[in-house]
Order: structure tokens, then sequence, then C-alpha cells
């Protein structure tokens, strides 16, 4: 086999930790984060052990109406639960930590993470009156025996503090599984990605190596999330009145950075959304914010101070319909209003999937005549916390593995990481492209992908995951058996005001003439709902409202749940 010429690469035999049973393999079997950025979950495999790196969730798009969240489908491991000796967390973003509540339950395993990531894990188990003691926190210093796996976490920049990669050391040889990471000389958290570990495991040997690609189509270098605070602090002193700040909630030193403008402004700060609360927390209790008394107030008290003096971090940063954000530019929230003085600031690029929802939102605060910041006006209002090309390239050629698989990226973004591999000297058998549901065998002398197993979504559906209320776990099975409840809406395409009765068609729920009763007094919340809203609507908003209104009726008169589609159809 070629040899990559580039530096020289160690291939030959690693350290056996225990004897090595007739040339067995491990499996590898991602069960999310392979031709996706989310949904991130992998499933490590030899004889009767099963270690789980990452837990994660994804996000629905236009095409699963009534969806909220989409967990990873683990049917492959319901016959193998005994065999699941831990599962081991890279960081706590909701993309690797929060399929946990959903599916942790049914596992009831070891969970080994880093402090800040385990506390925000025991934040999203309190919220899902789920018991704590097994999230175990794990020094960077600590070795793991998980039957035949044995586990270290090491160091690495990302945008959230208490990131990791994590060494495998198996029967097989060595492996490296590095999730989301950058190289940040300057972080603002001072966590330096510690190329001396990979380094020091790249000299003893590696063997496979699981890799972050989602930013590969990016040449140079990321920025240092150092160069944000400059860039609020810039939109701060150009605000006349409130200054918002929508991020990711678990971007906890982005966070830190607006905290920091806001006390140099002598502003006071809120928060506004159950996420942003949580996060921040947690956070300040572990000693990761650096928060003066009197700086933080309650929502309630935002009507007390100047609206020059206050800067608020609110939920919503994605467009999400229920998000404390979306709610207060619908003029639904009961404490922040928007004034033509304010600043919205969306630091946070929308993620796939949410592009539509972020540009509505921000055309709907446009509308009401704020300021709005976003990365395609400013592009130093969002520093990724991914490694571009040149950051990828120098991971590997630290590590020296001696096969590669890009992760948590789009097909796209592996093929791209392929591109860029070749030019490391690895050949194409060195580099494996797997679709979702394949399985890669991973031996002492070879990798390859071996066979494949039927993944499917899973689909969380229910009020308020995120900001507000209790979460349903239900399939698509039990959605097709409650049925589909149709709401069409005439509107005038010129006006874009409503253009006649709203209708209401029943399938699979309930007989429209047997339950006319019913529909009538549905019809009434439909209307209702759109008498609240004076133009210019946001459609996606009053779509998002008239089926939360119809499912807590339904629900309250029927003791079922349909599936509730809204449609606008011009007239």
């Amino acid at each position: 086999m070629f040899k990559p010429n580039k530096v020289k690469r160690h291939l030959e035999q690693p350290i056996i930790h225990q004897p090595h049973q007739g040339g067995r393999s491990l499996k590898l079997t991602p069960l999310g984060g392979i031709g996706d950025v989310t949904k991130n979950m992998y499933i490590y495999e030899y004889g009767n052990d099963i270690v789980i790196i990452d837990c994660g969730v994804g996000f629905p798009d236009e095409a699963m109406p009534g969806i909220d969240l989409v967990i990873p489908d683990i049917s492959y491991l319901r016959d193998k639960k005994s065999k699941i000796r831990g599962i081991l967390i890279t960081h706590a973003h909701d993309d690797h930590i929060g399929g946990l509540p959903y599916i942790w339950p049914e596992l009831d395993v070891e969970i080994y993470a880093q402090k800040l990531t385990a506390g925000l894990i025991r934040s999203k188990f309190s919220e899902h009156r789920l018991p704590k003691d097994k999230i175990k926190n794990v020094g960077l210093k600590q070795t793991i025996k998980l039957g035949s796996f044995e586990a270290s976490f090491y160091q690495v920049s990302h945008s959230i503090p208490d990131s990791t990669g994590i060494v495998l050391r198996t029967p097989v040889g060595t492996l490296i599984h590095q999730a989301d990471f950058k190289m940040d000389w300057t972080p603002v958290n001072n966590q330096v990605t510690d190329v001396g570990t990979v380094a020091r495991v790249g000299e003893q040997g590696v063997l496979f190596m699981s890799i972050d690609c989602l930013r590969v189509e990016k040449q140079g270098y990321t920025l240092s999330e150092k160069t944000i605070e400059g860039t609020f602090s810039k939109v701060e002193s150009e605000t006349r009145g409130k200054v918002l700040i929508t991020m990711t909630s678990s971007n906890i030193t982005r966070v830190q950075q607006a905290i920091n403008v806001a006390i140099k402004a002598g502003r006071k700060l809120a928060l506004s959304g159950r996420s942003v609360e949580n996060n921040f927390q947690v956070a300040r209790d572990l000693g990761y914010l650096d928060v003066p008394p009197g700086l933080v107030i309650n929502q309630e008290s935002i009507k007390s101070y100047p609206e020059n003096k206050l800067m608020i971090l609110i939920a919503g940063s994605q467009g999400q319909p229920g998000s404390s954000l979306s709610r207060a530019a619908n003029g639904d929230h009961k404490y922040i209003h928007f004034g033509k003085l304010d600043s919205v600031v969306f630091s946070a690029d929308p993620i796939p999937s949410t592009e539509s929802a972020q540009h509505a939102l921000i055309d709907n605060l446009t509308k009401l005549g704020c300021d709005v910041y976003y990365s395609a006006l400013t592009s130093d209002l969002h520093v990724s916390g991914h490694a571009s090309s040149e950051e990828l390239k120098l991971m590997i050629n630290l590590a020296k593995p001696k096969y590669l698989l890009p992760i948590g990226g789009t097909f796209r973004h592996m093929k791209e990481f392929s591109r860029m591999a070749k030019s490391l000297g690895y050949e194409e058998n060195q580099i494996l492209l797997p679709t979702e549901g394949q399985v890669i065998d991973i031996k002492k002398d070879r990798a390859y992908i071996s066979s494949s197993i039927n993944v499917a979504n899973v689909y969380v559906d229910g009020l308020g995951v995120g900001d507000v209320g209790t979460v349903v776990l239900r399939d698509r099975q039990v959605m097709a058996e409650e049925g589909i409840v149709v709401v069409v809406v005439p509107v005038e395409p010129q006006t874009g005001k409503v253009g006649g009765e709203p209708d209401i068609i029943s399938r699979g729920f309930v007989f429209e003439k047997q339950a006319e009763d019913l529909l009538e007094a549905a019809k009434e919340i439909v209307k209702s709902c759109l008498r609240d809203h004076k133009p210019p609507l946001d459609w996606r908003y009053i779509r998002h409202t008239i089926e939360e209104n119809l499912e807590k009726f339904f629900f309250e008169e029927t003791k079922r749940s349909p599936l509730i589609l809204t449609v606008v159809v011009e007239v």
C-alpha cells in the first residue's frame, strides 16, 4: 500500500492492550453525522464491547411539518444493550448531546464527559426528570477502561469550553475520534488545542482517525473567537436603544464577550429563552463565566431601565418559530418589544435546513424598523468553531493516521475532504466515504466499508422543545395513527391580508360530518389567531401559533394529537 510522502507515517502494528482474538475486526457504525452536519452518534464495537461517542439531535427542514427534532435511530443497539460499556461525549453542543434525554433512558449506561459538558447534560436531564447519577466528570489526565477499550480525552479549541478529542486504544490499534475543533491560538477561554498530545499519540501509531470536515471548503485558517468582542462593541456604541444579541446558547465564550461589552458600556444584561437561561446558569455556577454582581437583571425588570442601558441575550438565532426572539418579533413576548432605536445582532450563521427560517425572522425584524446585523452584511459577526483546510491538514499531519473518516459534514464536505487528504499523499482506499447506514470494519492492516444496516429518522414532536413546555417523543407511525388536520388560510397576494374564511380538513383524525361542532370550534381558534396579528404578517410565525393552539385544543377535547399542517393559499 502507498505510504503518504509528505510526512513519515507509522503503519507498524500499534501496542495491543489485551490478547488479539483471532483477527477479529473492530466495527464502526455511524448512526448520524455521516453526510449530515448534525445528529452525531458513532458506535465503536469490538467483540462483546460497545463504546458510543456522542448522541446528538438533528433539526427538521420544511419537508417535516410538525417535527421539532430528529434523533438517531438506535434500532441497531436494541439487542446489544448488555454490551454497551459507556457513552463518551466530545463537547456540549446539541448536535452532540441533544439526543441523550430521549435515547439514554433506553440504554441506561454511564456517560463520560468534561466538567462543563457534564454540567449541561445534567441540566437537560433535570428538565426531563431523569436521574443524573450516571453522568461522570472525566479529567484530561484520566484513562477510562471500557471492556476492550481504553479511552482518554485531550483538549481542543471550539466554540464552547471543554471541547475534546478522544483517543481509543483497542485490540486492533489506536483510534482517534476528533469531532468539532479548530486551531485557535488565542481563544477567549484559554483552551488551546493540545497539539502536543496529538503528536505524541501520532508518533506511537494511529490506525484510524474520524475527523470533523465541515469547514474543509474554506481555505487557510479560521479566525480566532476573540475577534467577535470588537464587533459587539461597535454595534453597542452605534445603538441608541436596546442591544439584543442572539447566538447558539451553548456558545459560552461568545456569551462572555457580550458580558464584557455590557460591563464596559454600563448596560444591564437580561436573559430571555430557556436554553439561554439554563446554559448561562450552569456555566456561571461551574466557573466558566465571569459575571460581576448586579449585572444581570430579570426580564420583569426590563421596563425599569432606560433602553440605552439594556443588553438582552435572547434565544432564537436559527429563526425557530417558538423561540423568544420570534415571539418578541411578533408582539407575543410579555417583556420584550422592539423599537426603531434597537439593534438585533445575529451572531450565528444558519445551520443547514434553517436558512429560510432565519431569513424570514430577519425580514420581519427589519420591517419593525430596528437595525438588524447578520453575517451577510457584517462578516465579523460570527466566527466558526470549525477548522479550515490548513488546520485540518495540520491535525492530520500531527496524528499521522493510516486511515481517515471525515465526519460532521454533508457528503460534499466529505468529498472535498477526500481531495484534500489526497494532496497530503493519501490513497483513495485510505479515505473512507460511507453513506448513512454503512458499517466500517477496522482491522490491524486495513479498514473498509463491509456492510450496511437499516437506519431511519426518529422524530421528536411536541410543544416547546428548547424554549417551552413538555416534549413528546413520537415517530411517524404514531402520527399516522392519530391522523392529519389541514388548515387552509386564504390570503390576498397584493396586501398579504386574510382573504376569506379559513377551512379545516380532517383526514384520519375525526370524520368531518360527525364532528362538525369540534371543527367549527377549531375554526374559531384559527380566526382568533389571525385577529391577534396585524400586518405585516409573519406567516411562518402565525402557522406555528395556529398549530400550537389547535394541538392543545384537540388534545383537550379528544386526547389525540394529530399532525397539524397550516397551508396559506393566495386567492
